[in-house]
């Protein structure tokens, strides 16, 4: 049943990745972005599509726009250093587009890690920030292991719990490797992303069970509700005491302290929707030991993690990345698929704030 939670050529159109780009570039410069802000917006957006993480691509130019648009974001925007020490600092994203707001934090947590081993920035004022684990990728092409991470208002129960008080909290983790792929990490630390749900309604397909369960009976859910309501709530990670809730519920509240108490921009609880506080770390791995080391022991590890003997009727033993990866080939290849209702919506948008429409 997971497996039909996927965009396939029934239900979506191939397009290029350089058209996305531009298109979405243009989009986000109608709306007010500077240049350099609107690449950077696009850029996380396809990104995200190009790995195969749909529900964090391209069709939320669609929403981001309209949010600069009408003022619920703040564009042109400001990314400003609050505070700051060597290693660290504590920035404002200015009310403005959380893309661009989590791509400059990262930036000052590479920069500070090129000088002395360790950056890491706390982010507050901010918005949705897409897919995770593209501020943690940011790293790689400098030699460095990156992480990060972001709030979100309620959409995930407590373990044990019969209310919404925790956002999906996603985790992302990156690390170069030498021959291998690198290692890719993103996951949120509830059941599932709740984008997904959101996908599975739009394509017409059920949702497994143990995703989500009816508030407060805890009655297990397969029909994909029809949006955010106080009636149903996401597992966290685990989802029930014997497997383990407790942890995909400790790291959401970990999340909690890194990007909201850290930055005082506040936790899951004490956030409105489309409220996120982020944070980013780059370290630098050179200040540790020879990069050509580590990624030789990267290789070794990933390599020896792939040799696993598989479970009866699975093929292999996958790594954190290979199936970004994958998808990436295929996709830069024959084009990136754009769920149909979504490609539409993105094709009207671009007419409505008067740029040509080239997908």
């Amino acid at each position: 049943m997971v497996s039909k939670v996927k965009l396939n050529d029934s239900n979506s159109t191939r397009v290029p990745a350089e058209a996305l780009q531009t298109q979405l570039s243009s989009i986000f410069e109608a709306v007010g972005c500077s240049e350099r802000h609107a690449e950077i917006a696009a850029k996380v957006l396809v990104a995200a599509s190009v790995r195969g993480v749909d529900t964090h691509g391209v069709a939320n130019v669609v929403g981001y726009s309209k949010n600069a648009a009408d003022g619920t974001y703040t564009v042109p925007q400001e990314t400003s250093v609050i505070s700051e020490s060597e290693t660290t600092a504590l920035v404002s994203g200015g009310n403005g587009i959380g893309l661009v707001s989590a791509y400059e934090a990262m930036e000052i947590a590479i920069e500070k890690a090129k000088k002395h081993g360790l950056g890491m920035v706390s982010i507050k004022d901010g918005h949705h920030v897409g897919m995770v684990a593209y501020y943690a990728s940011m790293a790689l092409e400098h030699d460095m292991i990156g992480m990060s991470m972001t709030t979100a208002a309620p959409a995930v129960r407590p373990a044990l719990g019969a209310k919404k008080m925790l956002g999906t909290n996603p985790i992302g983790f990156a690390a170069p490797a030498g021959e291998e792929r690198d290692f890719f990490l993103d996951m949120a630390t509830s059941t599932v992303a709740s984008g997904k749900v959101g996908l599975a309604r739009r394509i017409g397909v059920p949702i497994p069970a143990g995703w989500g369960v009816t508030i407060p009976e805890g009655g297990e859910i397969t029909e994909p509700p029809n949006g955010e309501n106080k009636d149903w709530a996401l597992n966290p990670l685990g989802n029930t005491r014997e497997q383990g809730s407790h942890k995909g519920y400790g790291l959401s509240v970990m999340v909690d302290i890194l990007c909201g108490v850290l930055s005082g921009g506040g936790f899951s609880s004490q956030l409105k929707s489309g409220e996120n506080m982020s944070w980013v770390m780059a370290i630098d791995i050179a200040k540790f030991r020879d990069i050509d080391d580590f990624k030789a022991m990267m290789d070794d590890m990933i390599r020896e993690l792939h040799a696993t003997p598989p479970l009866p009727g699975v093929e292999k033993v996958l790594v954190a990345g290979d199936p970004e990866a994958d998808a990436m080939d295929d996709r830069l290849a024959n084009g990136v698929p754009v769920e149909n209702g979504q490609y539409a919506a993105i094709r009207k948008r671009a007419a409505e704030v008067g740029v040509e429409v080239i997908i």
